[in-house]
């Protein structure tokens, strides 16, 4: 696989199986590489290939400067994913990842068995990360979210770089928002959110269900932005991956 490849495969201690009967695409939240999300798939059946979006300035693309249009993620889609062996796909995504995700399965169509999005609110309902408009701001708002080690926040060279990722990323789920209203898919729809987010609205949650046909089941959890990655939650996040995956 090229190195600048967006999508790679997410490594599992258990190991995976040689031939698989499903796929999980992992689209993570903005800031951050895929395997911040590793400890909420590592436990899935062998037999589901796990592939992680990696988009420039994280990761194993860390020295690449940061910046990814909706355009070249959804291409990658259909030039990365599509041309592999087809598979039964659930699309999952947190935050910035959630509006992705949602667009990736629309575009997956037949593919696509199923959707999970994570700490998100659709269409046109505020967001905080786009009120977003400087270096400042996006440190305030790695502060309010949570989620960034302390490490990072104390090391200025690391915080200016992980600051210019956020900031790319930030563009992007505006280009991912823009529109948002339209989009609509044909497959059951997994909606999870903290009710202490500090960066989105738990109320507003409810209103995923215009963006399906299918079923569209909603669960909050207590905690903030990344209650997802709490231990009390953790496995109850995985388990609706699982069931997505599963299919009914």
């Amino acid at each position: 696989m090229p190195t600048d490849s967006l999508w790679w495969p997410l490594l599992r201690t258990r190991g995976v199986a040689s031939v698989p009967r499903a796929r999980l695409l992992v689209f993570p939240h903005s800031g951050s590489g895929p395997n911040t999300l590793f400890p909420l798939f590592e436990s899935l059946p062998e037999d589901v290939e796990v592939l992680g979006l990696s988009l420039p300035g994280r990761e194993r693309r860390f020295g690449e400067p940061p910046g990814c249009t909706l355009a070249q993620v959804l291409d990658s889609v259909s030039d990365e994913v599509l041309r592999r062996d087809p598979l039964p796909t659930v699309v999952f995504g947190h935050s910035l990842g959630a509006l992705l995700a949602t667009r990736a399965a629309r575009l997956l169509g037949a593919h696509c068995r199923a959707a999970v999005v994570s700490g998100q609110v659709p269409g046109r309902t505020p967001r905080l990360a786009h009120a977003t408009s400087s270096e400042e701001d996006a440190v305030r708002l790695l502060r309010d979210g949570g989620g960034t080690p302390a490490w990072v926040m104390e090391d200025p060279a690391m915080l200016a770089h992980v600051t210019r990722v956020l900031c790319a990323d930030i563009e992007l789920s505006r280009e991912a928002a823009a529109g948002f209203e339209d989009v609509r898919l044909d497959v059951p729809l997994d909606v999870l959110g903290g009710t202490a987010d500090p960066l989105i609205p738990p109320e507003p949650l409810d209103d995923w269900a215009a963006h399906t046909t299918g079923p569209c089941r909603v669960r909050r959890f207590e905690g903030d932005h990344f209650f997802l990655l709490t231990p009390e939650h953790r496995g109850e996040v995985t388990e609706v991956l699982r069931a997505a995956l599963t299919g009914p």
